[in-house]
C-alpha cells in the first residue's frame, strides 16, 4: 500500500477513458506501485494488464565509495485477479573502481491473499529468485532468493501505512556457503494536494553471516499523480548506521496499461 496521492474519482474516471479506450475506469484498479519506498504494495497487477516500474536513475555514496545506476525496470504482468509475474532488470550500473554494465536479473511472483479490490487492509506474498547475470564484479555469480510478506493497511488521519517482513537465503562471501538475510520495513505516505504526496519509511536489516553488522535506514521521497496511470517520484534513502551505505538520492516513474 503504496504512498500515494488522493485521486479525484470523476476526474480519474475521464482521464482514464481517454488514455484506456478500450476499458473502463471501473476495469482497473488504482496505480500502485513497488516503489518508490522499500516496501512492497500488497496489491498486484490487474489480470492481462502490463505495469512498467523504473528508477530512471540514483546515486550512492557510502563512505569514498560511489555508485551510479541507469534504469533499473521491474516489468509485470497480471496472471490472474489475485497474481502478478514481475521481471527485475537493472540495466545499467557503474561503481568507483570502474565496473559496469547489467545487473542481476530478479524474477519475482506475488500472490494477493486479500485486500486486492476492497477492505481497509491487504496481505500479499511474494517469492523471487535472483538469477546471476550480472557483469564483472557487480554480482557474486550465485543463484539466491527470498520471500516477501508485505501488509498493508489505513492509518489515522488520512494515513496510508504497510508494513513488510523479508528473508533471504544469500551466499556467503568466502563462496563457501550461504546464509540467511532478514529485513523490516515500515513506511506511511499522506496527500499534499490532489495529486502528490510524501512517504516516510524506516528499514532495518541484519544478516547472519558472521561479522555482519545490524543497517538502518531512513527514507522519504515525493510521488505525483501526473494522470491515473502515469507517477513520478523522486526522494532520498539516507543510512543511519556505520554499517549501512550513506546516502542514494533517486528518481523514478511508473505506469500501467
Amino acid at each position: 500500500m503504496k504512498a500515494s496521492p488522493p485521486r479525484n474519482k470523476a476526474l480519474r474516471r475521464l482521464l482514464v477513458s481517454l488514455i484506456l479506450p478500450a476499458c473502463s475506469a471501473a476495469e482497473l484498479r488504482p496505480l500502485s506501485t513497488d516503489r518508490p519506498d522499500t516496501t512492497e504494495s500488497p496489491h498486484t497487477v490487474d489480470a492481462g494488464h502490463f505495469q512498467f516500474e523504473m528508477e530512471i536513475a540514483n546515486w550512492t555514496r557510502d563512505g569514498r565509495a560511489r555508485e551510479f545506476s541507469l534504469g533499473e525496470l521491474n516489468a509485470k504482468i497480471g496472471l490472474n485477479d489475485a497474481t502478478d509475474l514481475q521481471v527485475v532488470l537493472p540495466f545499467y550500473t557503474r561503481v568507483r573502481n570502474g565496473d559496469e554494465g547489467f545487473g542481476d536479473i530478479q524474477l519475482r511472483l506475488k500472490h494477493n491473499l486479500w485486500g486486492n479490490d476492497e477492505g481497509s487492509t491487504a496481505l500479499a506474498v511474494m517469492p523471487f529468485i535472483k538469477i546471476p547475470t550480472a557483469n564483472g564484479d557487480l554480482g557474486n555469480g550465485d543463484f539466491e532468493g527470498g520471500l516477501i510478506v508485505p501488509f498493508g493497511f489505513e492509518g489515522p488521519a488520512g494515513w496510508d501505512c504497510a508494513v513488510m517482513a523479508e528473508v533471504d537465503i544469500e551466499s556467503d562471501e568466502d563462496g563457501r556457503g550461504s546464509h540467511l538475510v532478514g529485513l523490516f520495513s515500515a513506511t506511511a505516505g499522506h496527500s499534499i494536494t490532489e495529486t502528490t504526496g510524501l512517504f516516510l519509511e524506516l528499514v532495518a536489516m541484519q544478516s547472519a553471516e558472521s561479522g555482519a553488522d545490524f543497517e538502518a535506514y531512513f527514507n522519504t521521497g515525493v510521488v505525483w499523480a501526473v494522470t491515473p496511470t502515469w507517477q513520478l517520484d523522486g526522494g532520498i534513502r539516507v543510512g543511519l548506521t556505520s554499517a549501512s551505505v550513506d546516502f542514494t538520492p533517486f528518481l523514478g516513474i511508473s505506469t500501467k496499461f
